[in-house]
């Protein structure tokens, strides 16, 4: 008997459309549930256009309507931030572009930015991820409440040290903190992971770093290759 009725739901399924499956099982909207790999593209664009049509239509179906307003409009900034962890590139610009996701929205527990998500990871795809949102209006100072404060705080705490030149070369502010500006912030973070090659990106940090190096008088001055053409910094 319950073969049956299986088999029968799924004759009536065939014969009516999806809408019975709905009606059972409920729908999912959600974009962050398809934004994560290359391959789900289609049902992400599927998804959002279906919405876009749905929220302008007033036949559309209310359970869809509610679904869309509820789901879908959401979930954006979620499918950003998990878009750009997995470097998938084609999601992220349908998301920016087209769906209008908030390139400064904020998702998770550690309200974490699009630009803290690439720094997160720094490699090539998500600088070039990160190259792309700046264009699209992203604060690269942005700070957010957790270790690092700001993407280039976390570039250096990750030890991604191209991906914070890349923030140093666009404009990044090595002074923002989580608690407001702090001169020489960047370039401790920076000596404390032991990254000299970020040292001369840094106003100030060369001195400031051949200081701390030569701090005993009675030592032969050691250099930092990196710093070469810059003075030690004198006490005062």
């Amino acid at each position: 008997m319950l073969l049956k009725s299986v088999a029968l739901f799924f004759l009536i399924s065939i014969l009516y459309g999806c809408s019975v499956c709905d009606d059972v099982f409920g729908k999912n909207y959600s974009l962050s549930a398809v934004s994560s790999f290359s391959e789900d593209i289609d049902e992400l664009k599927k998804i959002w256009f279906h919405c876009e049509m749905c929220l302008n239509e007033p036949s559309c179906k209310y359970e869809d309507v509610k679904q869309c307003r509820n789901i879908t409009l959401p979930s954006r900034d979620e499918a950003l931030s998990k878009a750009i962890g997995r470097a998938n590139i084609g999601a992220v610009h349908f998301l920016v572009d087209i769906a209008k996701t908030d390139v400064n929205g904020v998702t998770g527990r550690y309200q974490n930015t699009p630009l803290i998500v690439a720094a997160y990871y720094g490699t090539k795809e998500h600088q070039d991820i990160a190259e792309f949102l700046l264009s699209r209006g992203a604060n690269i100072n942005k700070i957010y409440p957790a270790v690092g404060g700001t993407p280039l705080g976390v570039a250096i705490w990750k030890q991604n040290v191209n991906f914070a030149k890349f923030l140093l070369e666009n404009g990044a502010d090595p002074s923002i903190t989580i608690n407001g500006r702090e001169e020489g912030f960047a370039c401790e973070k920076a000596m404390s992971k032991k990254l000299p090659e970020l040292f001369p990106l840094i106003p100030g940090c060369c001195p400031l770093a051949l200081h701390d190096l030569n701090f005993d008088p009675n030592i032969a001055p050691q250099t930092i290759p990196q710093c070469s053409g810059f003075q030690i910094l004198s006490e005062k």
